[in-house]
């Protein structure tokens, strides 16, 4: 804040650079990735399985017949995905609103957020979905036979 006589005028802010509101999104989605990853397995295992199971006869299928490291089966592409979606999907809307505030005064209406926010998430999941089909394949695969 600097002074004018007795009030303070805030400094406006610079809007983040370009290349770490990219990057920023990435490793925040990768980070989380770590964490959740062993759901998404969970998740995509049940969802593959042709007779009905509960999420703790999957946790123990999967622990007994394959270890406690196959949770994390596939996490390279779980890495690669939010590398690819989140990346593009946060970091474009976060420069449509970057837009937005260097042409006009106010705030976006909803329909002006939800356009940004639906373009951004069109381009990021067109830009990911490679990678998540190799992340589904990746953690479904556990489940067949060692040949296949």
């Amino acid at each position: 804040m600097s002074e004018k006589g007795d009030v303070k005028v805030p400094k406006e802010k610079k809007p983040l650079p370009l290349l770490f509101t990219f990057i920023n999104a990435g490793l925040s989605g990768m980070a989380a990735t770590c964490v959740v990853h062993p759901m998404d397995v969970i998740k995509n295992r049940i969802q593959v399985q042709k007779e009905k199971a509960s999420i703790g006869s999957t946790i123990a299928s999967i622990y007994k017949s394959e270890g406690l490291l196959k949770f994390y089966s596939g996490l390279s592409a779980g890495l690669v995905r939010q590398a690819t979606y989140t990346t593009v999907r946060l970091g474009i809307y976060n420069q449509l609103q970057e837009q937005w505030k260097h042409r006009y005064t106010g705030k976006p209406n909803f329909g002006v957020l939800s356009l940004m926010a639906g373009t951004a998430g069109a381009v990021g999941a067109f830009v990911g979905t490679p990678a998540e089909v190799a992340l589904v394949r990746m953690t479904a695969d556990g489940r067949l036979p060692k040949g296949l």
